[in-house]
C-alpha cells in the first residue's frame, strides 16, 4: 500500500486579509498540493472563532471540488452534535455528488464546550449525540432515508433523499486523536505526532476485533490509513525553519487555547484554562522536541520522513500547513520543498522496500 500525503488546515483568520483573500489563497495553495502529489485535504470545523475562517466545511469543500480533480476532500472532523441530522445528511451527499465521490468523512463530537452551548445543547450530551447522529447518517446514506426513530434527541418527519449519492455504502470514515474510538470503529486513524509501534499495535488489535462484530463500520475499507499529523516548516536553514515554526506555533497555541472553556472568544476577559486533556498535554510540551513540529532544511525534513517510511508504522503523512501566523511565502516555501525534495525520497523508499 503506497504511502500517501495530506494537508490539514483550520483556515485561520489572518490579520490584514479579507475572508475572500484567505479563501482564494488557500484554494490556489491546495491546487498546487494536488499537482504535487498530495492525496487529500483535511479541514477542521470550529465556529465563532479566529481559529476558523471556514466554519461550514461543506461550502468551502464544494468550492474546492470545482477547482480540483483528484484531491480527496475530508472534513476532519464533522462535529456531529453541531448539525441537525437532516441538514448534515443533505449537505454531505450533495458534496459527494459535486466532488464526483471524492468526499471522505472525519467524524467526532467536537472538543469545545461553548460551541455546543452556541448550538443549544449541553456539552455533556455531546458524546451521546455524536454516536446517535453517526448511526442515523450511515443508515441514511445506505437507504436514502433519514429517520429519527428511537432517537433520544431528535423528532422529525422521515426524509427521503431525492437523488443518489456517489459512494456506497458511504464515504470512508476517519477518527482523529483517539486510538480506542478509531480502532473500535474500524476508522482510518490520525495521531498528532510520530506514531509509536505500541499505538499501531493497539489500533490493529481493536480493528481486528471490530471486524468480527455486528455493526462494524468502514467494512469497505480493507487497508485503513494510519496517519501522523504534524506541523511542518521548511526553510533554507534548520535555524531559520525552527524560528519560523516556534513563532507560528506560539500564535497557533494562543488561538487554540482561546477556543476552549465555556465562554466565546469575543466575550473572554482572560485566557481560559485548557479543558481538553489531550490539547493541554500537547501544548505544554516543546513542539519540536516532541515532534509535534517537523522543522528544518529540505534535507532534515526529508531525512525525517524517509526514516518514518522505513519504520513502516504510519502509511499516511499529514502536514498541518499553514498554521498560526505563517505567511503565504513561508507556507509556499514549505509546500514546494516538500513536493520537490521529500515526496520523491519517500517514494524511493517504497520502491526499494520489496527487495529489502
Amino acid at each position: 500500500m503506497a504511502i500517501q500525503f495530506g494537508t490539514f488546515d483550520h483556515v485561520e483568520v489572518r490579520g490584514g486579509q479579507s475572508a475572500k483573500e484567505i479563501y482564494e489563497d488557500r484554494i490556489a495553495f491546495l491546487k498546487r498540493a494536488e499537482e504535487g502529489g498530495f492525496y487529500a485535504f483535511h479541514l477542521a470545523e470550529h465556529h465563532g472563532h479566529e481559529l476558523s475562517c471556514a466554519p461550514t466545511a461543506a461550502v468551502f469543500l464544494a468550492a474546492l471540488a470545482r477547482e480540483t480533480t483528484r484531491l480527496k476532500l475530508i472534513p476532519t472532523v464533522v462535529c456531529l452534535p453541531l448539525h441537525h441530522p437532516v441538514r448534515v445528511f443533505e449537505e454531505l451527499t450533495m458534496l459527494d455528488v459535486l466532488s464526483d465521490g471524492r468526499l471522505e468523512l472525519g467524524v467526532g463530537k467536537g472538543i469545545t464546550p461553548w460551541e455546543h452551548l452556541q448550538f443549544g445543547h449541553p456539552p455533556e450530551e455531546a458524546s451521546a449525540r455524536s454516536k446517535e447522529i453517526l448511526e442515523m447518517l450511515l443508515t441514511a446514506w445506505q437507504t436514502g432515508i433519514m429517520s429519527s426513530k428511537d432517537s433520544a434527541f431528535y423528532d422529525f418527519a422521515e426524509l427521503k433523499l431525492p437523488f443518489e449519492p456517489v459512494q456506497r455504502p458511504y464515504p470512508p470514515l476517519w477518527t482523529a486523536g483517539n486510538v480506542e474510538t478509531a480502532g473500535r470503529g474500524g476508522h482510518n486513524f490520525i495521531f498528532p505526532t510520530t506514531m509509536t509501534p505500541e499505538m499501531r499495535a493497539r489500533y490493529d488489535e481493536l480493528r481486528a476485533e471490530s471486524r468480527e462484530q455486528p455493526g462494524h463500520q468502514n467494512p469497505h475499507v480493507d487497508d485503513p490509513w494510519i496517519a501522523q499529523c504534524q506541523g511542518v516548516v521548511i526553510a533554507e536553514t534548520d535555524e531559520e525553519a525552527e524560528a519560523i515554526a516556534r513563532r507560528a506555533w506560539s500564535a497557533y497555541g494562543e488561538t487554540l487555547q482561546r477556543m476552549h472553556g465555556d465562554v466565546p472568544a469575543h466575550l473572554q476577559t482572560e485566557m481560559p484554562d485548557w479543558d481538553n486533556p489531550l490539547a493541554k498535554a500537547m501544548m505544554s510540551r516543546d513542539p519540536i522536541e516532541s515532534e509535534l513540529l517537523i522543522a528544518g532544511s529540505i534535507e532534515r525534513v526529508r531525512d525525517y520522513y524517509v526514516e518514518q517510511a522505513r519504520r513502516g508504522i504510519a502509511n499516511y503523512f499529514m502536514l498541518m500547513l499553514p498554521f498560526g501566523d505563517m505567511t503565504s511565502e513561508e507556507a509556499s516555501t514549505t509546500l514546494d520543498g516538500f513536493i520537490g525534495g521529500v515526496i520523491p525520497a519517500v517514494r524511493e523508499v517504497e520502491v526499494a522496500a520489496p527487495s529489502a
